[in-house]
């Protein structure tokens, strides 16, 4: 099982590998102490919880980021140099429909969408049509390295479970 320092090195080589091909990667400057200070405060006030400390550590390296399909949500909205949705502004958008109040949504993929299980307190890999929970994880980087993996986000394949 990966831990989320083995994703995130797989991440830096595979951004090392983008820029050395397309003179650009696709990993943003890591959040900074007071945006991550903010979004704690934000987290606790709307969503009612603190986020995973394995998704604070995506944060450090890369506020966010977009990789064949798979988006990890950023400590606020961005617009450049790709559009991201921030994970309290994009949380409050879903809860506008009761089904999704029992989720912390941390990013997507076309296929699926990478949550957090508010009642079961485990994090889950949601069907993104069909919003139906396909498996549970009792951690964020299990359920970052499963999604990475079904959805071969990264070529060659990072690890294996």
């Amino acid at each position: 099982m990966a831990d989320i320092n083995q994703i995130l090195t797989s991440l830096k080589r595979k951004n090392s590998e983008e820029i050395q091909t397309y003179d650009e990667g696709f990993l943003l400057p890591g959040a900074t102490n007071e945006a991550l200070e903010q979004l704690a405060k934000l987290s606790e006030k709307y969503l009612k919880q603190p986020l995973s400390p394995e998704y604070i550590e995506c944060l450090q390296l890369s506020d966010g980021f977009s990789l064949n399909g798979l988006n990890i949500y950023s400590s606020i909205e961005k617009l450049d140099p790709y559009f991201l949705p921030g994970i309290v502004q994009v949380n409050l958008a879903f809860w506008q429909e009761d089904f999704h109040r029992q989720y912390i949504y941390y990013g997507d993929e076309s296929q699926y969408r990478l949550a957090f299980d508010i009642s079961n307190k485990k994090y889950v890999c949601l069907d993104q049509n069909k919003h139906k929970a396909l498996h549970f994880f009792d951690t964020f980087s299990q359920l970052l390295n499963a999604v990475i993996i079904e959805a071969r986000i990264l070529n060659p394949l990072p690890f294996f479970s």
